[in-house]
C-alpha cells in the first residue's frame, strides 16, 4: 500500500516539475490543432458553397439561353408579321423566372392526393363519350391511339388499377418519342381541361389559387421542375432545371376560368376555401420523407384519390414521365 502511494506521489511530483515553457508549448500545439480543424471545416463549407454557386450559374446560363431563343423567335414572328394573339393568353405569373420566386410564392403540385395533378382519380368523358378514370388515363389512351395500338387502348381503358394501366402504356407498340413530343402537351392539356370542365369542385379549387405560381413537382424536365416533392431541391426554385410546361398550362387555364367563374352561393365558396387550406397545409408543399406516413396511408378528407404523371409526360404527380 505504501508502495502504491509512493508511486502516485512520485508521478505528481514529476508532473509538477515539467518546465512551464513545455506546458505552454503543449497548450499552443492544442490551440493550433483546433485552428487547423476549424480551417478545414470552413474549407469544406466554402467548397459546398462553391458547388452550389457553380450549379446556380449553370442553371442561370441555361435560362438565359432559353430567354434569348424565345426573344429571337418573337422578333422573327414580328418581322414576318405572323404574331398572333397566343402570347397574350399567357398568364403573367407563368412568365416568371424561377429565380424570381421566393419560398411561399408557389404551390408544388403533384401526388396522388392532389386534385390538380393529372393522376388524380376523377372520372371524365372525352369527346367520343368514352369514360376515363383520370386525366392521366385519358393521356395514356390518347398516346396509344396516336400510335394506332388498339390493344393498348383497350388495356389502358379497362385496367383495374393505375399500375396495370401504366404497364399497358409502357407496352404501346411502335412508340416514337420524337413523334410523341410533338403532340404530348396538347393531350396533357386536353385531359386537364376535361377534368376541370366536368368536376366543378376541382375547378373551384384551381380558381382559388389566384395568381400563385404553380409548379409541377416531378422529375420530368418538360412538364415539371425536375424534382419530386420529397427532395429538398423541390422547395428551392434556384435548383429547378425543368421547364414546368405543365404548370404553365395550368396557370393559363386558371386565367381563363377566373374570367368567367362565379360561385353558386356562399356555401360552395366556403367549402372550396376549406379545401384550399387543406391542400396548402398537406399537399401543395414539399413532403418531408420522414413524415410521409402522416398522409401516405389514406386519402385526404373529402378528396377522391390520385394525381400523377407518363410516357413522354406521365402527367403531374411524383412520377417520372416516359420520355424514352
Amino acid at each position: 500500500m505504501q508502495s502504491v502511494q509512493s508511486s502516485a506521489t512520485a508521478a505528481v511530483t514529476a508532473a509538477s516539475t515539467v518546465p512551464l515553457s513545455i506546458q505552454n508549448e503543449i497548450l499552443w500545439i492544442k490551440q493550433d490543432a483546433l485552428q487547423v480543424r476549424n480551417a478545414v471545416i470552413l474549407l469544406e463549407q466554402e467548397k459546398d458553397s462553391l458547388r452550389k454557386a457553380i450549379r446556380k450559374l449553370k442553371l442561370e446560363n441555361g435560362r438565359l439561353k432559353t430567354k434569348v431563343k424565345t426573344l429571337n423567335e418573337k422578333v422573327a414572328k414580328i418581322s414576318n408579321e405572323e404574331m398572333d394573339d397566343e402570347e397574350g393568353k399567357l398568364a403573367p405569373e407563368a412568365e416568371l423566372d424561377f429565380d424570381e420566386l421566393n419560398r411561399g410564392d408557389f404551390y408544388l403540385l403533384g401526388g396522388i392526393h392532389d386534385p390538380i395533378s393529372l393522376r388524380f382519380e376523377a372520372a371524365i368523358r372525352d369527346q367520343n363519350a368514352v369514360e376515363h378514370k383520370s386525366a392521366e388515363r385519358y393521356y395514356w389512351y390518347k398516346m396509344a391511339e396516336f400510335f394506332g395500338d388498339e390493344e393498348a387502348m383497350k388495356n389502358i381503358l379497362h385496367a383495374q388499377n393505375v399500375q396495370q394501366a401504366e404497364e399497358a402504356m409502357k407496352n404501346i407498340k411502335d412508340f416514337d418519342v420524337a413523334e410523341w413530343d410533338k403532340v404530348k402537351l396538347k393531350h396533357w392539356e386536353d385531359g386537364q381541361r376535361l377534368k376541370l370542365e366536368q368536376v366543378r369542385w376541382i375547378e373551384n379549387l384551381l380558381v382559388l389559387t389566384k395568381t400563385t405560381y404553380l409548379a409541377i413537382a416531378s422529375e420530368d424536365k418538360f412538364f415539371g421542375t425536375g424534382w419530386r416533392k420529397n427532395r429538398d431541391e423541390a422547395n428551392k426554385p434556384i435548383f429547378w432545371d425543368g421547364k414546368n410546361e405543365g404548370g404553365k398550362v395550368m396557370m393559363r387555364i386558371r386565367r381563363e376560368l377566373k374570367a368567367k367563374h362565379s360561385w353558386t352561393g356562399p356555401q360552395e365558396e366556403e367549402e372550396s376555401n376549406t379545401k384550399l387550406r387543406e391542400m396548402m397545409r398537406n399537399v401543395w408543399r414539399r413532403i418531408d420523407p420522414s413524415k410521409r406516413a402522416m398522409f401516405g396511408g389514406g386519402r385526404s378528407a373529402g378528396v377522391p384519390s390520385h394525381g400523377g404523371g407518363a410516357r413522354g409526360g406521365r402527367g403531374g404527380g411524383n412520377f417520372h414521365y416516359r420520355n424514352h
